[in-house]
């Protein structure tokens, strides 16, 4: 084998590996959309579902019969709030380590922040009406009693009731956002694999060439 055929073979051998690592971190990226945007949609879904129980266990508690079974839905919502902080951080720590240096971010952490201060907002809306509950069964007589579970009723049908909506809302864009940059990401992995596959075959077919030429 003379010199010219071992740089050529060498050439082919340096250029199939830097192809295939290329190819393979292409792969990779898009294992990472799927799995960690996968997740990161999943964990949305968590913070839906347990924000609709908190609101269920609001409801339940303006409908309690007697005082003890308000008392007992009302000490569980501590429990229920915290679980959807866990779900929002969840999707915190999934979004960081997925979008560690990519674009997005910034959007991404603009609609969080919009999900916590609507969550806030209802959150206290709804502490409210939990207040407005407390003392209607502390309340001397039936109708000072009815009237404030009257009070409590309409403030978790009207101010808690626009505020559970605009969360609602704030979550559904935040999803928006999430799937548009899974989008992008997916793009620029089909991109960069398009690329790489043409280099491939363009170094592979002026080798080739050369091969052929010697």
């Amino acid at each position: 084998m003379t010199r010219k055929q071992i740089v050529i073979s060498a050439l082919v051998v340096v250029a199939g590996l830097l192809g295939a690592q290329s190819i393979t971190r292409v792969d990779q990226e898009l294992r990472v959309i799927y799995t960690e945007y996968t997740l990161a949609a999943t964990n949305l879904g968590h913070i839906h579902g347990e924000l609709i129980r908190y609101r269920t266990s609001i409801i339940r508690a303006i409908e309690a019969d007697t005082r003890e079974d308000f008392e007992r839905i009302a000490t569980s919502l501590p429990n229920k709030r915290a679980r959807i902080d866990a779900a929002i951080d969840r999707f915190v720590q999934i979004s960081q380590s997925t979008l560690s240096g990519r674009g997005g971010a910034a959007k991404e952490v603009t609609e969080l922040r919009d999900v916590r201060a609507s969550l806030a907002r209802y959150i206290d809306s709804s502490q409210q009406t939990i207040s407005l509950l407390e003392r209607r069964w502390q309340a001397s007589s039936p109708i000072e009693a009815k009237r404030l579970r009257d009070k409590a009723e309409l403030h978790a049908a009207t101010d808690a009731g626009e505020k559970f909506i605009a969360v609602t809302r704030e979550l559904d864009q935040l999803v928006d956002v999430v799937v548009q940059i899974a989008g992008d990401l997916q793009k620029d992995a089909d991109h960069h694999l398009r690329v790489v596959s043409a280099i491939t075959v363009g170094v592979s077919i002026g080798l080739a060439g050369l091969v052929l030429a010697l």
